[in-house]
């Protein structure tokens, strides 16, 4: 029980990734499964010219991942303390806390390179977007101006020869698209 089975939920902005991967640890259990939220492991803006970062793909810090991941079972972690406004890294802790447990489940535009299992979210673009301007309300946020470059990301998706266990669409509920992933992994 000490090796961990690394689960990647990946897909386009606005897709529902979070959301499942919040439903299929509560579906595993909290003392068996926890959420990455691989959004604040997003490498910084760095400073090279505005334009030319905003046509390339965001970029993850999958090291930083994987040190996580390295950490024994039942300790305490937590994400980097990001700001989405700026898209910088304030800190390498002081972000979303959790536990590392036997099941790690990230959520990411594009998936984990280490991951067990590929899980891929699909849903159109005008429902993707409509999900991140309610999501930047809620929240506060501005994400959706970085739409052009969230969706130069999810092209990744299709233009690498990335190998998805399943697919999964919004379109059906989440309990549903759980449901798939548990038999799978059976």
């Amino acid at each position: 029980m000490n090796d961990k089975i690394v689960i990647s939920i990946c897909g386009a902005a606005g897709a529902g990734k979070s959301t499942l991967a919040k439903k299929l640890v509560k579906e595993l259990g909290e003392d068996m499964a926890s959420r990455i939220p691989g959004d604040y492991y997003l490498k910084s803006y760095n400073g090279e010219p505005l334009e030319d970062y905003m046509n390339t793909p965001f970029k993850y810090d999958w090291e930083m991942i994987q040190q996580v991941i390295n950490t024994p079972i039942g300790l305490a972690a937590e994400t980097p303390d990001f700001d989405f406004n700026k898209l910088l890294r304030i800190n390498k802790t002081g972000g979303k806390p959790f536990t590392i447990r036997r099941y790690m489940i990230i959520d990411t535009m594009l998936p984990y390179p280490k991951s067990n299992y590929i899980f891929r979210m699909t849903a159109p673009e005008d429902l993707r977007l409509k999900n991140i301007k309610e999501r930047d309300r809620a929240q506060k946020t501005n994400s959706a101006r970085n739409w052009e470059k969230m969706e130069i990301t999810a092209k990744e998706l299709t233009s690498r020869k990335i190998r998805f266990n399943m697919e999964l669409s919004a379109f059906n509920e989440f309990d549903v698209n759980v449901g798939k992933i548990i038999d799978y992994l059976k």
